[in-house]
């Protein structure tokens, strides 16, 4: 089952109610929760906000949407957030952390 559908339904939520958290359409977190979008930089913080997920979460969320992303994965910036992570061995945590930081910086 994909992570965020995972983590929507343990927290209790529907996916319109995620929708409204992160601000974004319904079709978009199916989309997310059937594979076949990416969520971008910006949308995992706010995924990650949603769900009420900590730092360490956040990142598992974004190594995991990796993994199974399979083709999606050209040029989104989970991609490159996951890349730097890996080549910098950052644990989930500061991933999560990261992905944060480049939120509040403005970067997408």
């Amino acid at each position: 089952m994909n992570p965020v559908k995972t983590l929507r339904i343990a927290a209790g939520l529907s996916q319109d109610e995620v929708a409204e958290r992160v601000g974004v359409l319904q079709g978009a977190i199916s989309k997310i929760e059937m594979g076949h979008r990416l969520p971008s930089l910006r949308m995992l913080a706010n995924l990650s906000d949603a769900l009420m997920l900590n730092d360490a979460q956040a990142g598992k969320l974004a190594r995991a949407l990796m993994a199974e992303s399979g083709s999606l994965k050209a040029e989104s910036g989970i991609t490159v957030l996951v890349a730097i992570a890996d080549v910098m061995q950052l644990t989930d945590a500061q991933a999560g952390k990261l992905a944060r930081s480049l939120m509040q910086n403005g970067e997408e």
